[in-house]
C-alpha cells in the first residue's frame, strides 16, 4: 500500500533502521487523520470534491500535480504599514517581521502552581506565510540567516516517537552540539483553558516536546511556530476552497472569495491565493487532493543580487539544507558568507540595499503547495450556502482588513472588541491604533487557541 511520505520525502526515518517502517506507517496514519478530519464534518461542510489521493479508488489516473504559488513575506505586515511614508514601509515591515510575539492569552496554555492555574507565555514568529526565518548574530553582526517551512506536526510526531533523533537534528540544523534534550521539552504539564464545565485537558505532559522551545524561537528556527502555519491548516484550506461558494462567473477574485468564505487570513498572501486556486479548479467540476508528499515548500531560487562589501557577487552564499530529491521543493535553506570570508552578511548588499533583515530575502521566496485535480465520476460540489463572513477595512488604514461574521452590521459599527481577533499579530505595532493596542488586548481577551488545539494542530482561521 502506498504511504504518505514526510514533507519533501525527507529521509529522517532512515536514521533509525530498526523502526523505520513503523515510523513511516505511523506518519502516513497521521497525515490521513488530517484528511479524515476534514471529511468528518467537525470543522464545517464536507466537500464532495475533496479527496484523499492515496485512498482514491476511482481508477482515474492522477495528472501531474499543479503548483499554487504565493510570496514568503508576511502580506499582513505589508498591509499594516501601507499608509506609512513609502521610504519607511518596507523597513518597518522587515523589522516587525523579526520581532517575536510573546503572549500569555492567545494559546490558552496553563501550568499548575499549587492549587492555581498560571498562564504559560508562548513566543512565536509573526511570519504567517508558512515561511519563517531566524537571523543569527554575533553582537550586531549577522552571521547567518536560516529559513524554514517545515510543519510543526512533523516535528512533534518525530519528537514524540524518538526525542533523541529530534535532538540530533536540532544540533545539526542549528550548528550547536551543546543543545540539551530538556531544552526542547515542557518543564511542566500543560493544561488547556477551562471548558464550559470548568474542566481542563492536559495538552502536553511534562517532558513532552515543546514546539515553541527557545531553540525554535529566540535562539533559532527548526520548524514553523506561527499559530496558523500547519499541515492541518493546509488540508482544511484545500477542502474549504473546493466547496461550492456563491461567486460571480468568470475569474475568481481571491479577496472577494476569502471575505465571503472566511476560510483563512484575509491579510495573508497564502490563504486567499490557495483558496482561489482550489476554487477555480473545483468550479470546473474537478476533484481536488493534496499531492503526496503533502507539505508547503519554498521553491529554489537564485540570490543573484547578493554582493560582498567590495561589490562582487557571492555565488555560494546559499546552502539548500533540506529539500526534495530533485532539489526544487525546499524545506530549509541558509544564507551565510562563504567559508573563510572576512565579512558578515550585514556588510553585504542585496539588490543594492544593505542586507539587514531576513525579510529582504523572504520577499524573494516563492512558496508553493501542490494539488491533484481530476474529474471523478459522480463527484459533485457541495453548496456552501450564503457567505459566512464579510470584510471591513481598518478604520485608519484602508489596506488592512478584518474578517467578521456575516451578520449585516456595517463596518463603521464594528467595535474594538470585534477587531481584536484580526489584530493578534500586530497588537504591539504602533501605527493606526483605534485605542492603545496593549490595553485593547488586555481588555478583550481573545478566545484561547487551546480550545481548538489537539497537540500542535489548529486551523488557518480568523476565529
Amino acid at each position: 500500500m502506498a504511504l504518505y511520505d514526510p514533507p519533501a520525502s525527507i529521509n529522517d526515518f532512515g536514521r533509525r533502521p530498526a523502526i523505520e517502517q513503523q515510523l513511516r506507517a505511523e506518519w502516513d496514519a497521521t497525515v490521513r487523520s488530517f484528511i479524515a478530519e476534514t471529511k468528518s464534518g467537525s470543522n464545517g461542510p464536507v466537500s464532495g470534491l475533496f479527496f484523499d489521493q492515496l485512498a482514491d479508488t476511482s481508477g482515474v489516473q492522477d495528472p501531474s500535480p499543479a503548483g499554487v504559488p504565493w510570496n514568503g513575506f508576511p502580506q499582513l505586515l505589508t498591509n499594516w504599514f501601507a499608509t506609512q511614508p513609502v521610504p519607511n514601509q518596507e523597513k518597518l515591515a522587515n523589522s516587525a517581521a523579526e520581532s517575536l510575539v510573546t503572549t500569555s492569552s492567545l494559546f490558552g496554555f496553563f501550568k499548575k502552581d499549587g492549587s492555581q492555574y498560571v498562564p504559560i507565555p508562548i513566543t512565536y514568529r509573526r511570519q504567517d506565510e508558512y515561511c519563517e526565518w531566524h537571523v543569527t548574530k554575533s553582537g550586531n553582526a549577522i552571521t547567518r540567516m536560516s529559513f524554514t517551512c517545515e510543519p510543526p506536526e512533523y516535528w512533534s510526531y518525530l519528537a514524540d516517537k524518538d526525542l533523541t533523533l529530534a535532538l540530533e537534528l536540532y544540533q545539526e540544523l542549528l550548528h550547536d552540539a551543546s543543545i540539551q534534550k530538556d531544552a526542547l521539552c515542557w518543564p511542566d504539564d500543560v493544561y488547556s483553558a477551562p471548558g464550559a464545565n470548568g474542566s481542563r485537558e492536559i495538552l502536553y505532559r511534562r517532558g513532552a516536546y515543546n514546539p515553541w522551545n527557545e531553540w525554535n524561537t529566540t535562539k533559532g528556527v527548526v520548524h514553523l511556530t506561527h499559530w496558523a502555519n500547519s499541515l492541518a491548516a493546509e488540508v482544511q484550506l484545500a477542502s474549504d476552497g473546493s466547496l461550492g461558494w456563491n461567486q460571480p462567473p468568470g475569474g475568481v477574485d481571491p479577496h472577494r472569495l476569502i471575505c465571503c468564505a472566511g476560510f483563512g487570513g484575509v491579510n495573508r498572501s497564502s490563504d486567499p491565493k490557495i483558496g482561489a486556486s482550489v476554487f477555480s479548479l473545483a468550479r470546473q467540476g474537478l476533484s481536488i487532493a493534496l499531492a503526496n508528499p503533502i507539505g508547503l515548500y519554498m521553491q529554489r531560487f537564485e540570490l543573484a543580487g547578493l554582493r560582498d562589501p567590495g561589490g562582487a557577487r557571492i555565488p555560494d552564499a546559499v546552502t539548500w539544507v533540506r529539500r526534495s530529491a530533485n532539489g526544487q521543493n525546499v524545506l530549509r535553506f541558509e544564507v551565510a558568507p562563504p567559508a573563510g570570508a572576512n565579512y558578515t552578511l550585514d556588510q553585504c548588499t542585496l539588490d543594492g540595499e544593505r542586507l539587514l533583515f531576513g525579510g529582504q530575502i523572504a520577499r524573494l521566496v516563492t512558496m508553493s503547495l501542490f494539488a491533484i485535480a481530476k474529474q471523478i465520476p459522480g463527484a459533485v460540489a457541495t453548496p456552501a450556502g450564503q457567505c459566512s463572513s464579510s470584510c471591513c477595512p481598518y478604520p485608519t488604514n484602508g489596506q488592512f482588513f478584518g474578517s467578521f461574521r456575516n451578520d449585516g452590521k456595517p463596518c463603521n459599527q464594528r467595535s474594538s472588541q470585534e477587531w481584536v481577533r484580526n489584530l493578534r499579530d500586530v497588537a504591539d505595532l504602533a501605527p493606526h491604533p483605534l485605542m492603545p493596542m496593549t490595553a485593547m488586548v488586555k481588555e478583550h481577551a481573545d478566545v484561547p487557541l487551546s480550545t481548538i488545539f489537539t497537540r500542535i494542530r489548529g486551523r488557518s482561521l480568523e476565529l
